[in-house]
C-alpha cells in the first residue's frame, strides 16, 4: 500500500512505483523524437539531485529558474523538491532587476536558465549574487571562462557518477520532506514588496493538484498533453505537474514556432494554453479567414485533440469556435487559486 501523498519526493515515489518503464515525456531530438520513460525520468531527477547535493544544496535553499516551461525545467524542479529545496520561477523580461533582492531574501545557490540569452543576463549582475555556486544552461552552448556556468546535459553525466556515492544521502533527505516544507516562491511582475509574491508549499501543490485531477476524471491515463507556457504564472508553471500526478504523456514545444510545427506529429489529445495563448493562436496564427471551418481548426491542432485545458475562458467568440470543432474546453480554478 502507497504513503498518502503529501509532498512532490513521495508524489514521484508512487508513480515510478506505478508506471515504471512506461512512456511519460516525448522531446525533440533532431530529426526524430526521443522518448523518456517514467523510470529515465526517476533516474535524471536523482543525477541532477545528487549533482546539487555535492555542491552543498541543503534543505531549504532556493534555486531561480528563468526560463520557459520545458523538459530540462521540469526535471530541474522535481530534482529540486528532492532535496527539501525551493524553486524560484522567475520571468527575465519583467524583474530581472529584482533578482539581487530575492536572492538576498532566500539563499539562492543556483540558477538555472533557458539560453544564451538568459545566462549573460546573470552574468552581468552576478557580481551582486554572492551565495551563487553554478548557473546552469539548458540549450545552447557557453565559450566562456565562467567556472560557475555549466551545461544541463553535462550537469545530468556528473550527477550520474556522484549518485554512486550519495544517493543514500539524497533517499535520507528527500524523505524528509514535509509537507509544510516551502517548495515554490511566485514573483508577481506587477507589484512589489511582500505583496507581489506568494508562498507556496508542497501541501499546497499536491492539493491544487489533487482537486485538478478529479475535475478531469473522466480523462484517460493514455491522454497526451502539449503546451508552449513560457511564462511563470501557478498555471503555466504547476499545469505542466497535472500530468505526472495523474499519469498523462507529455510533449513540450520550446518555441511558439517549435507549437505549430511539432503539434502535427506529436498528434496531442489534450492541449494546455492560457486565456492569451488562446487569443493569439485563434486571432493571429489561424486568422485571416483561414478558419471559417471550425473542423479546420482541429486539423491544424493535430486532428485528435479533444481537450483544451486553460487558466481562464476566452473570449465567446473564441469559445464558440472551439466548442464548434468538437473539442472541450476546460478552466481549472484549482491551479489559479495558489496565488
Amino acid at each position: 500500500m502507497t504513503e498518502p501523498e503529501t509532498t512532490i519526493p513521495k508524489l514521484i515515489e508512487n508513480r515510478i512505483s506505478k508506471y515504471s518503464g512506461k512512456l511519460l515525456l516525448q522531446r525533440r531530438d533532431g530529426w526524430s523524437w526521443k522518448q523518456i520513460t517514467w523510470l529515465d525520468f526517476d533516474r535524471d531527477i536523482k543525477n541532477i539531485a545528487c549533482f546539487l547535493l555535492d555542491l552543498d544544496f541543503n534543505y531549504g535553499d532556493a534555486a531561480l529558474v528563468i526560463s520557459a516551461n520545458r523538459t530540462e525545467s521540469l526535471l530541474s524542479e522535481f530534482a529540486i523538491y528532492h532535496l527539501g529545496g525551493v524553486i524560484i520561477p522567475i520571468d527575465r523580461i519583467k524583474i530581472l532587476d529584482r533578482i539581487p533582492a530575492i536572492t538576498r531574501d532566500y539563499d539562492v545557490k543556483f540558477i538555472f536558465v533557458e539560453d544564451a540569452v538568459g545566462l549573460n543576463s546573470i552574468l552581468d549582475i552576478s557580481e551582486n549574487l554572492s551565495n551563487l555556486k553554478r548557473v546552469v544552461i539548458f540549450s545552447g552552448t557557453y565559450g566562456g571562462k565562467d567556472g560557475r556556468v555549466i551545461q544541463f546535459k553535462s550537469l545530468i553525466k556528473l550527477g550520474r557518477l556522484k549518485r554512486k556515492q550519495i544517493e543514500d544521502d539524497l533517499k535520507t533527505i528527500s524523505s524528509s520532506v514535509l509537507a509544510e516544507s516551502l517548495a515554490c516562491v511566485f514573483y508577481n511582475s506587477d507589484s512589489e514588496g511582500e505583496g507581489g509574491k506568494k508562498e507556496v508549499t508542497h501541501q499546497n501543490i499536491i492539493e491544487a493538484l489533487k482537486g485538478a485531477s478529479e475535475q478531469l476524471s473522466y480523462l484517460s491515463e493514455e491522454e497526451q498533453t502539449y503546451s508552449y507556457l513560457p511564462s511563470v504564472s501557478p498555471f503555466e508553471k504547476l499545469i505542466n505537474y497535472l500530468a505526472i500526478y495523474i499519469g498523462f504523456r507529455t510533449v513540450f514545444a520550446e518555441t511558439r514556432e517549435d507549437f505549430f510545427e511539432n503539434i502535427l506529429e506529436v498528434k496531442p489529445t489534450i492541449i494546455y494554453e492560457t486565456q492569451s495563448g488562446l487569443e493569439e493562436i485563434l486571432s493571429e496564427h489561424l486568422g485571416k479567414n483561414r478558419i471559417a471551418d471550425p473542423h479546420q481548426l482541429k486539423n491544424e491542432l493535430g486532428g485528435r485533440a479533444n481537450h483544451i485545458i486553460t487558466d481562464s475562458l476566452p473570449r465567446d467568440e473564441i469559445k464558440g469556435l472551439i466548442r464548434t470543432a468538437g473539442i472541450n474546453l476546460i478552466e481549472l480554478p484549482e491551479i489559479n487559486s495558489l496565488i
